[in-house]
């Protein structure tokens, strides 16, 4: 993942430096191993502890509103699979601008206020009042973890209700909530 791509190249620069210098490694001992964490991981979901986050995220997200029947040129297969193609595209740097000003406007991320133009382009194809993302986090919990290798990352659903008719800046301030 990207995180650990930066730390391996820190410390990679590190060593060689070092080495080229007939020096020691720089590195301080790691006070948690991966291994540790994929431990600790296991044994609190050993506990009450996926019963209540589950509960958690069964109360939180309407699962019925989970697929969004978006538009398609094709009927969808009858078996599901991950085939598809991408769009790349490029925003101009005058519109990025405008963009990160409305956020810091109104105290949110350049991150949610892309979520929320996203989530206003997904309800716009589906009339889904309910919009669902996934969105991947560090996953990095413990201050021990921020200097490891490892790929913790997990998927989090952001749900947003657009219900009601909110202007641009109310739907902003949902995602801002779900998204904290």
């Amino acid at each position: 993942d990207g995180w650990s791509m930066g730390i391996l190249s820190r410390e990679l620069l590190a060593l060689y430096k070092a080495y080229s210098n007939n020096q020691p490694s720089p590195l301080l001992p790691l006070q948690l191993q991966y291994g540790d964490f994929s431990k600790w991981q296991n044994d609190k979901l050993q506990t009450d502890y996926l019963k209540k986050h589950l509960d958690y995220w069964k109360q939180k997200l309407d699962l019925d509103a989970s697929v969004l029947e978006l538009p398609n040129d094709h009927p969808r297969p009858a078996k599901f699979t991950f085939d598809g193609s991408s769009f790349s595209f490029t925003i101009k740097i005058a519109l990025v601008k405008k963009m990160k000003a409305l956020g810091a406007k109104n105290d949110v991320t350049f991150f949610m206020t892309l979520l929320s133009l996203f989530k206003v382009l997904l309800y716009r194809y589906t009339g889904n009042e309910k919009i669902s993302v996934g969105s991947p986090i560090a996953n990095r919990t413990r201050a021990q973890t921020e200097s490891l290798i490892g790929f913790f990352v997990n998927t989090l659903v952001l749900q947003t209700d657009i219900s009601g008719d909110p202007s641009f800046l109310e739907l902003l301030q949902r995602v801002k909530k779900t998204t904290l």
